[in-house]
Order: structure tokens, then C-alpha cells, then sequence
């Protein structure tokens, strides 16, 4: 009989060879089936690193996001931005890092499923740092409300929370403005903001947003954030403007 200890190690094995089999699928089928089955083999890896990092010590940092977040689009996981920067920051303590991002995830399931999980997780001890990148499918799939949806997860994440900017993805796409809602709201809460270079989407449907290079680059905006200070409000005083003293009392 397996002890208590055994049980997660044996899922996290089981998980680890169903996302090679997947992974190994992905590669021989065309299209939308290898997308899909890529996705899984992904999510199933981290379904596995995840069970371990939850047995581990050691500073913990919580990822939620999209298809971004779980390296869709990488040679593999651990090029993924998610795992470059698990790995700089490995070199500086012993951090682990649990992911529960989603592919397809957008902010709706930011809200419903991983601030929940997030809270879950977290209940005895906080985590040493939480981040989080959403909005890409929510810009592509023109959902209402976008603007309010965001700044409800950012009121949700703790002090200290790394929140990406929304990459350009085209002509015509609002993220120039939810951007400067998402810097008003960091700055509110007191968040860092990650500055996201530009991704190309292709068609809404292809999840290959971003290749190595691309996650790279993403890994060096969040490291840049982490270690930067939080956002602050800015001066409503325009600097260009002079400043008219004001009338003295006449009592």
C-alpha cells in the first residue's frame, strides 16, 4: 500500500506520462488537434510541477494567466517566460513557483476560478510573490466590460503583485486604454507592472502567440518588474503649468 507521501509523487508521475504521450501526439498531428493536444501536454507537465512545489519549501511565487502563462508557444515548458524567470530566480533562493494559469483563460476565469485558487492556496501562508498577465483573449474576443473586469482583479491581488500590460496585437486593438487602466489601478494598490513587449496573435484561434524569443523577452519584463519598485500614483499637477498662488484671506 502506497503511503501518504507516495500518493502525490505517483499523480505527479502518472501526469508527467500522459503529457509525454501528448506531447508526442502534438507532434505527429496537424492543426487544431496538436493545439490542443500541446495545451494539455503543457497544463498536464504543470499539473505535475505543481504537486511538487506544493511538498517543497522555499519562497513561493503563484502565476495566474492564459496560454502565455503556461508556455504555449515554446519549444518547450521550462522556456516558457514562466520558466526562465522560475529559473533566475531559483538562482537567487530556493523559489518554487505554482502555476494556475489556463489556456484560453481570460479575465472571467482570473475571477471565478484562479483568485480562488490563489486564496486557497495561500490561506496559512502567504506567497512571496503573485503574478499576473490576462486580457490578450478577452481583446480578441471583444469582450464588454473588459475595463471593470480588470480593475477587479487587480483590487483582488495582494501588495506587491507583478501585473502585466495587454501587448499590442494588431491595428485597432483598445489596449492603449486598458493599459492606462491597468496603470492607474496598480499604482492604486500598489502592484508592479510588467511592460509586455508586442505579440503577434495571427488568427484569434492560433495559441502560437509567442515563440522562444517572444518568452524571453516577456521574462525579462516581468524579472525587470519583480525587481522593481511598485507603481505610484502621478502628480496631477501638470509641471508646464504655472502655479497661481492663492488670494490671501481678506479677514
Amino acid at each position: 500500500m502506497s503511503s501518504p507521501r507516495q500518493v502525490p509523487q505517483m499523480r505527479a508521475a502518472a501526469r508527467r506520462v500522459k503529457a509525454g504521450g501528448e506531447r508526442f501526439l502534438g507532434g505527429v498531428l496537424p492543426g487544431a488537434s496538436a493545439r490542443r493536444l500541446r495545451e494539455a501536454a503543457y497544463a498536464d507537465d504543470w499539473a505535475a510541477a505543481n504537486m511538487e512545489a506544493r511538498r517543497a519549501t522555499g519562497p513561493l511565487w503563484v502565476v495566474l494567466g492564459d496560454s502565455a502563462s503556461q508556455g504555449i508557444g515554446a519549444t518547450t515548458r521550462e522556456v516558457g517566460y514562466v520558466g526562465v524567470v522560475h529559473e533566475m530566480l531559483r538562482r537567487r533562493d530556493a523559489w518554487r513557483v505554482v502555476n494556475l494559469s489556463r489556456a484560453g483563460a481570460d479575465v472571467a476565469d482570473v475571477l471565478a476560478r484562479q483568485l480562488p485558487e490563489l486564496a486557497s492556496l495561500t490561506a496559512e501562508e502567504p506567497a512571496a510573490l503573485v503574478s499576473c498577465i490576462i486580457g490578450a483573449e478577452d481583446v480578441a474576443r471583444h469582450t464588454p466590460g473588459l475595463d471593470t473586469s480588470l480593475r477587479q482583479v487587480i483590487a483582488a491581488l495582494p501588495t506587491g503583485s507583478v501585473i502585466g500590460t495587454i501587448p499590442r496585437t494588431g491595428r485597432g486593438a483598445p489596449t492603449a486604454a486598458l493599459d492606462a487602466v491597468i496603470r492607474e489601478e496598480a499604482a492604486r494598490h500598489q502592484l508592479r507592472i510588467a511592460e509586455l513587449p508586442s505579440r503577434n496573435l495571427g488568427r484569434v484561434r492560433d495559441h502560437a502567440i509567442l515563440g522562444d524569443v517572444g518568452h524571453g523577452a516577456w521574462a525579462k519584463a516581468v524579472i525587470a518588474a519583480i525587481d522593481g519598485p511598485p507603481a505610484e500614483i502621478a502628480s496631477t499637477t501638470d509641471p508646464a503649468l504655472p502655479v497661481v498662488p492663492a488670494l490671501p484671506d481678506p479677514s
